[in-house]
C-alpha cells in the first residue's frame, strides 16, 4: 500500500517532491525550480541520465534506505519495487517515451511496408522521411534504432536477397532476373551479389539451387491452386523471439489482448503468421516473421503493430493437420519434393500461414494449418 498517496511524485523517479526544501527540486530549461521533477532527473529541462524505466526501479531497489529516509516511509526493497512499478507507467516522462515510440513504430512500420511493395523503385532516404513526416536526420536514426540498419543497407539487401531467392528457386537466366528486378546493370549487380554473399551468381545458383532435382515420395501433398485478393493484418513482428518459448509467448498474448481490446469478436477474425523471407537466403536474426490476425472488418495500426499486405495472385494452398512441430518436415516434403515436379516456383520469398483452430481449443493432432506460398509458372 502507499504510504504517503497525498503526495505530489516526480514524474521521472517517482520519488515524492520536497517543496519545502527548494534545492531538492530540478530545474526547467530557464533555471527556474520545477514543480514536476526532483534534482535527480531534471537540470535545466533536460533529464539528466538517459535510461529505462526498469533501470529506474532497480536504481531505488538499491537504495530503498535512502528512498525511506528521503520520502519518510518504511519500505522494504520488495515493497518498493511493487510500489514503483506500478506507479512509474503513469509519470509523464513514460507516458511521453512510450507515446514517442508508438508513434515511431508506426511511421518505420509504415516505410518499412511501403519498401515491401517497391522494393525496385527509385528509393531514397529523403522520400521515406516526407513520407512520415520526420526530418531526414531523425528518420535515419530512428530507422536504424528500431530494425538494427542504417535505411539504405536495409533496402540493398533486401534487393539481393530477392534476387538470391530467385536465383535458386527458378531456372530464369541470371540477365532475366537483372531485368526482372530493374538492377541498374549487370555489372553492379554482380559486384554488390558477391560482396554481399561472398560468391558470385552462378556459383551461389550452383551451390543452393534445388529446382529438377527428382525425389521419389509415395504421398506428396496436394495443393489447391487458387487466386486471392490482396488482403491486410494487423501484426506484431516476432523476429528471433521465434526461438524463445517465454518471448514468443509473451508476444501471442499481445496479440490476444489486441484482439479482445478492439476487434469485434468474429469466428473469422483469424490468427496467422507471415513470413517474408527465404530462411536459406537470409540469416535467421534478420528475417522477417510477423503474428497476426486477418480481421473480416477494417483495422488499423497501434504502435508496435503493423499492417501487412499479403499481395493477390496466384498461390498454391497447402492444408496440414497435426501438431505445429511436425510443420518442418511438411515444408521439407514441399520444397524437395512437390515443387521439383509441379513446373511452378515459388514467386516471392513470402509464405503466410491461415490457423483454423488454435490449441486452446483444440487436441494437438486436430490442429489445422492451411499454407500459402505464391506460384508461378517456371516457362
Amino acid at each position: 500500500m502507499d504510504q504517503i498517496a497525498d503526495k505530489q511524485y516526480c514524474q521521472s523517479c517517482g520519488m515524492p517532491l520536497r517543496f519545502d526544501i527548494e534545492e531538492y527540486l530540478g530545474t526547467n530549461a530557464d533555471h527556474s525550480r520545477s514543480d514536476e521533477y526532483c534534482y535527480y532527473c531534471l537540470k535545466d529541462g533536460e533529464y539528466i541520465v538517459d535510461i529505462s524505466m526498469g533501470e529506474m526501479v532497480d536504481i531505488w531497489v538499491k537504495y530503498t534506505d535512502k528512498y525511506n529516509w528521503y520520502s519518510g516511509t518504511n519500505y522494504t526493497p520488495q515493497e518498493l519495487k511493487v510500489l514503483l512499478n506500478k506507479r512509474l507507467p503513469t509519470l509523464k516522462r513514460w507516458c511521453q517515451k512510450e507515446n514517442t515510440q508508438c508513434v515511431h513504430h508506426a511511421a518505420i512500420n509504415r516505410v518499412r511496408t511501403y519498401i515491401n511493395q517497391n522494393l525496385f523503385c527509385d528509393l531514397t532516404p529523403e522520400q521515406l522521411a516526407e513520407m512520415v513526416n520526420l526530418s531526414f536526420y531523425h528518420f535515419r536514426r530512428v530507422f536504424k534504432s528500431i530494425t538494427g540498419e542504417n535505411v539504405g543497407t536495409y533496402i540493398q539487401r533486401l534487393r539481393l536477397e530477392y534476387i538470391a531467392h530467385l536465383l535458386i528457386a527458378t531456372i530464369q537466366s541470371i540477365e532475366k532476373i537483372r531485368e526482372q528486378t530493374n538492377y541498374q546493370t549487370k555489372f553492379s549487380l554482380a559486384k554488390a551479389f558477391k560482396k554481399h554473399f561472398g560468391l558470385s551468381m552462378s556459383d551461389y545458383r550452383a551451390k543452393y539451387q534445388s529446382v529438377g532435382n527428382q525425389f521419389v515420395s509415395d504421398s506428396l501433398p496436394e495443393p489447391e491452386i487458387k487466386r486471392i485478393n490482396t488482403q491486410r493484418a494487423v501484426c506484431l513482428e516476432v523476429g528471433d523471439t521465434f526461438y524463445s518459448k517465454r518471448a514468443y509467448t509473451s508476444i501471442w498474448k499481445e496479440l490476444v489482448s489486441y484482439k479482445k481490446k478492439y476487434l469485434k469478436f468474429d469466428i473469422k477474425n483469424r490468427y496467422i503468421s507471415i513470413s517474408l523471407d527465404n530462411p536459406i537466403v537470409t540469416p535467421k536474426e534478420q528475417c522477417r516473421f510477423y503474428i497476426g490476425i486477418m480481421p473480416v472488418e477494417e483495422i488499423s495500426h497501434r504502435g508496435k503493430f503493423s499492417i501487412q499486405e499479403v499481395p493477390g495472385g496466384t498461390y498454391a494452398v497447402f492444408k496440414y493437420k497435426g501438431n505445429y512441430a511436425d510443420l518442418p518436415y511438411f515444408y521439407k516434403t514441399i520444397y524437395e519434393e512437390w515443387f521439383p515436379k509441379s513446373g511452378y516456383y515459388q514467386k516471392q520469398p513470402l509464405i503466410f500461414e491461415v490457423y483454423c483452430n488454435t490449441p486452446n481449443e483444440t487436441a494437438l493432432d486436430e490442429l489445422l494449418t492451411e499454407i500459402y506460398i505464391p506460384i508461378d509458372n517456371q516457362k
